[in-house]
């Protein structure tokens, strides 16, 4: 049963990391940034329930990441996407309003980040793709 509940978090990333990827071809640089984060987030929700163990109710990927003790280059591309959750969305984190924060090479590079994770992680979770979710 944790594997099929896993699964779910883990099919939820990819379809949120490929929206961030399409909201670029519409200008939507902002929600390219938080659903890369978004993604990040439920994939490593997905590792805290493939492994058994509760998740924190937290949207701080740093922290779940920091909880699940992974690599220094994979911390790095988290720590990338870390204030997205927040600067994508509410316009009083900063002195300006959301979507004019964010260009095309930004939501590029928030995407990319969110990629390279998944890709550093892939042994983590290749076991709970496709397939696995009526397990």
């Amino acid at each position: 049963m944790k594997k099929a509940a896993a699964a779910k978090w883990l099919k939820q990333a990819f379809h949120d990391l490929e929206m961030a990827e399409r909201n670029i071809s519409i200008e939507g640089y902002d929600v390219a940034a938080f659903l890369s984060h978004q993604a990040v987030e439920k994939l490593l929700k997905a590792l805290f329930v493939h492994q058994d163990r509760r998740i924190p109710k937290t949207h701080f990927i740093d922290e779940l990441a920091l909880s699940l003790d992974l690599s220094e280059e994979v911390l790095f591309h988290i720590f990338e996407l870390t204030a997205d959750y927040t600067l994508a969305r509410y316009p009083d984190v900063s002195d300006a309003v959301p979507y004019e924060q964010y260009d095309k090479s930004m939501a590029l590079e928030k995407v990319a980040a969110a990629k390279k994770v998944f890709e550093l992680l892939q042994d983590r979770y290749d076991d709970l793709k496709e397939g696995s979710i009526g397990e």
